[in-house]
Order: structure tokens, then sequence, then C-alpha cells
């Protein structure tokens, strides 16, 4: 194990190795941890997580009150180690899977609180979860939100890139429709400027999608992004 652990739960050659990196993911240690590997193992049996090579870290959701999202880093797996995400309500976990049947399955079960506030997040927290050939959707404000690269990206590229960013915005909100929301998305080596719909019951769907013009190098890193963060 490393000598120094970092608040997420991850030292220094993890955060390289898997771009993550959260001042609000909380740290779960000791009894804790020992005793949510063994709770995980027994609600999912497709992976066997170790409990003495492991990270688990977690955090709140705003958009479903009450539910956490645990992260599951498993160093034992070979090469890069082995990384999973659970939702927890109630002490009990559900592994998401990366499709949309689950997400919605999700929002027809836990209850979800979109606002203005929440919006957003929950939008990242989709596009990172709905995952398309493996990929996730990565929401990009910032040049840290475009995950890693192989090889990393050069100073000039990352100066091309950088006046394309911009926050997540809200363009219209509707009590009935919901939200739509300015976006730029980075998938596999593509960047887009792209327009969504996000309606009160939490269903996604891009109105409008532009590829910029800008050539990133290959995505890489376990699960070729940054964790969602927000």
């Amino acid at each position: 194990m490393p000598e120094t652990l970092h608040a997420d739960g991850l030292n220094a050659a993890d955060v390289i190795t898997y771009g993550y990196r959260s001042d609000r993911w909380n740290f779960v240690e000791g009894e804790a941890l020992a005793g949510i590997v063994a709770k995980l193992n027994k609600e999912q049996n497709r992976y066997v997580i170790s409990p003495t090579n492991s990270r688990v870290v977690w955090r709140t959701l705003l958009f479903y009150p009450g539910a956490t999202l645990v992260r599951v880093t498993d160093l034992s797996w070979r090469p890069h180690g082995l990384t999973l995400y659970f939702v927890g309500l109630r002490g009990q976990y559900r592994r998401l899977d990366g499709s949309r049947r689950f997400l919605h399955f999700l929002n027809e079960h836990v209850p979800l609180k979109l606002s203005a506030q929440t919006v957003a997040e929950y939008l990242r927290f989709y596009c990172f979860f709905m995952r398309h050939q493996g990929r996730p959707f990565l929401l990009a404000e910032k040049p840290e939100d475009l995950g890693l690269y192989a090889p990393p990206p050069s100073e000039a590229l990352l100066e091309q890139i950088t006046p394309l960013l911009h926050p997540v915005t809200i363009l219209k909100e509707d009590p009935a429709e919901g939200y739509q929301l300015s976006a730029i998305v980075r998938f596999s080596n593509a960047l887009f400027d792209c327009r969504f719909q996000v309606s009160p019951a939490g269903h996604v769907r891009m109105l409008e999608d532009r590829e910029l013009e800008v050539s990133l190098s290959e995505a890489s890193g376990h699960n070729a992004a940054k964790a969602w963060v927000a």
C-alpha cells in the first residue's frame, strides 16, 4: 500500500494513472472499509472486490436526496486496477453499469430533485455514466475536465482548446418541459458544442451537436476520463 494517501483515497501515482481528483470525495477506511466492501460483494457477484487492496470513497448526490455515489478502485486487478461505481440509498447499493436503462431505473426508484442549482450536476452525472462503446461523455468546462490523453496534450493544443470551453449553462427553464442546457462535450478524441434537454423526470435528450475543429489525441486511463466531479 502507498505510504501517503490523499483525502480522496488515492496517492500521487494513482492520480496520474486515473486522473481522479475531487475535494468532495470522502475516504472510507478501517472496519468501515471492510464492511462496505463485503456489502458490495454480496450485492453484486460479477466482480470480487478485495478489501485489502481497494480504495473506497463516497460523495453525496444533491439531485438524489439521501443517496450517495460510491467509487471503488481495486488495485489488485491487472494491469490498471478495476474501478466500479455504485449508487447507495438506505443501505442498499446498485452498480452503475453504463446503460441508459439503469439510469432510467434510478430515476423511477430514487426521488429525483432537479432545480436550477442541481440540473448541471445531474447532466454531468448522466453523461459520464451513460456510456457508448465503453466511453463516457465528458462535460468540459476547463481543460482538466477533458480526462487523460495518450500522449499528453501539448501546450499549443491546450491553448487551442481552452478558449472553446465554457461552463454548463442553462438556456431555458420551463416547469413542464424541464431545462435546456449548453455544454462542451468530449467523446473519444473529438469535442462537440451541444444543446441538451433535461426533463423533470430526468430524461436527457441531445437537441444539437456541432463538432469543433480541434484534433485531440486519444483518450487514455482506466475510464478514458477523470472521475465525474461537479
